[in-house]
Formats: structure tokens, C-alpha cells, sequence
């Protein structure tokens, strides 16, 4: 049986059992909760759970136009959105169903959800769209990275950071805010008990399109197995990260979260 799990970005208890008892009649497993905004807390971290270890087929985000100009739920949807796109593909599907307001496009959502499906959620052939797609085959869509969340409410923000291909000689990972507390490389899947870092380095200052990032890097290789790990503390607006080298020019990966 296809299951979805949706999260509300509103309290609407009606909505929610509307759109859940549409699923259902069709033999579909609906599951959801309505979303906290407290990324203080890092709320977001119970949907991801939920989302990337229990069986979902598809994720529904029940939302209005001003919640999806929203920087904090923007920031708490996209980590979710990165995490699932890390254990279940980058063609993971995802859609959103768009309460009111102007119609959203891709051009105005955060990287991770760039290729989600917005859908008028009041439309009568909504039900018929969402039915066919959380029954199409998901695409094995190509990534160069993956990202994923290795920390917790205690730990607190760590990224484990790694390429999909071939490994990266070392690895350079800045914020344009917040900051980065702690860096390590170890293998893959979780915190490394321990690390040594190669050619370490902290608090460098670089400059895209406008937006300065402090970053920092290290010489370590970075593979599928070995994997780069950081503690970021606050909200970021955007990650810059990609391979280090010091005698070549890398293609640096620019996600903007809010």
C-alpha cells in the first residue's frame, strides 16, 4: 500500500482530514502532523524522522503563500527536504498544496524544494493529481552530494557532507549566517568518535554573487565512504560548499535554504 505523509504549515484540522480521507478513499496510507516553527529547538528534526525511517511514498506540504515566504518554516522545510532527498533520492517526491495567495513557482522556494510540485489546494482535480502522483514511478534523478542530518536535539546541527561520485581531495563548507563551531571528517552514517584533520582551517572569507561566507575546510579526503562532518549553529540562509583544492579551480554547490 502507497503511503503519504503530509505536514500542515496552519492548525487546520478540517483541511488536514479532508485531504487525508481523499487518500484514504483511494487505498492510501495518510499520516501527518501539523508543523511547529521552532528551529531554536530544532522542531522540524520529529517530521524528518517520521519521514525518512517510516514508510512514506510521498510528501505533502499543506501551506499558504504567506507560510512559503516564511524564512523560519522555509529554513525547517528545507533541511527536511535535504535529509529525504540524502536517504530516499533526489527524486523523492514532494508536493505542495497551495492554500491561497499568488501562485508559487519554483523560482520562489529554497533549492532543496526547487523541484516539488505546487498544486492549488481548493482545486476540484487537485485529488485526481495527487492520487497519480504518489502512484508514478519516483525518477532516479542525479546528484553530486548528498546531505543529511547526523545530529540531534542534544548534539545539536550537524551536517554530514559527502559527494555521490568520485571523492573530493578536501572539502571547503561556509555560511553566509550563523556560524560553523566544529568540523570533522570519519566514516560515513555517524559523528566520528574521533578525527585528525589535515591542513585544518577556519574562519576563511569568500564572496558569490554578491553574499560573503565565512567557511572552513580541510585537506581530507572526502568519499561515499568517508564523509565530511559540520556543527552549524543558527539559520542559514545559504550553504557554499565543494571540493578543496589549492592548485585548481572546484565547482563550489550553492543551496539556498531560506
Amino acid at each position: 500500500m502507497k503511503a503519504i505523509w503530509l505536514s500542515a504549515m496552519k492548525k487546520d484540522e478540517t483541511a488536514v482530514q479532508t485531504i487525508m480521507s481523499q487518500f484514504k478513499t483511494y487505498g492510501i496510507e495518510a499520516q501527518g502532523h501539523f508543523w511547529e516553527n521552532d528551529n531554536a529547538k530544532l522542531a522540524w528534526l520529529g517530521p524528518k524522522e517520521s519521514l525518512v525511517t517510516g514508510q512514506s511514498d510521498m510528501w505533502v506540504i499543506l501551506a499558504g503563500r504567506d507560510d512559503l515566504e516564511n524564512d523560519d518554516l522555509r529554513y525547517g522545510l528545507s533541511m527536511v527536504a535535504l535529509c529525504l532527498q540524502a536517504r530516499k533520492g533526489a527524486g523523492y517526491p514532494v508536493v505542495i498544496l497551495q492554500t491561497d495567495g499568488d501562485p508559487v513557482t519554483a523560482d520562489d522556494l529554497p533549492t532543496p524544494l526547487s523541484r516539488a510540485v505546487v498544486l492549488d489546494a481548493n482545486s476540484a482535480a487537485t485529488p485526481a493529481k495527487l492520487i497519480a502522483k504518489v502512484h508514478a514511478k519516483v525518477p532516479d534523478l542525479p546528484a553530486a552530494y548528498q546531505i543529511d542530518m547526523v545530529g540531534n536535539e542534544q548534539l545539536g546541527q550537524w551536517l554530514q557532507v559527502r559527494p555521490t561520485g568520485a571523492a573530493w581531495p578536501g572539502i571547503i563548507f561556509g555560511v553566509d549566517e550563523g556560524e560553523i563551531v566544529f568540523q570533522a571528517v570519519g566514516p560515513a552514517g555517524q559523528l566520528p568518535e574521533k578525527s585528525t584533520l589535515n591542513f585544518a582551517m577556519q574562519g576563511l572569507k569568500l564572496e558569490l554573487g554578491g553574499t560573503e561566507f565565512t567557511a572552513w575546510a580541510t585537506q581530507n579526503e572526502v568519499s561515499v565512504e568517508t564523509a565530511y562532518f559540520v556543527k552549524i549553529s543558527g539559520t542559514p540562509k545559504t550553504l557554499l560548499f565543494g571540493p578543496y583544492a589549492q592548485d585548481s579551480e572546484a565547482e563550489l554547490y550553492r543551496i539556498q535554504l531560506q
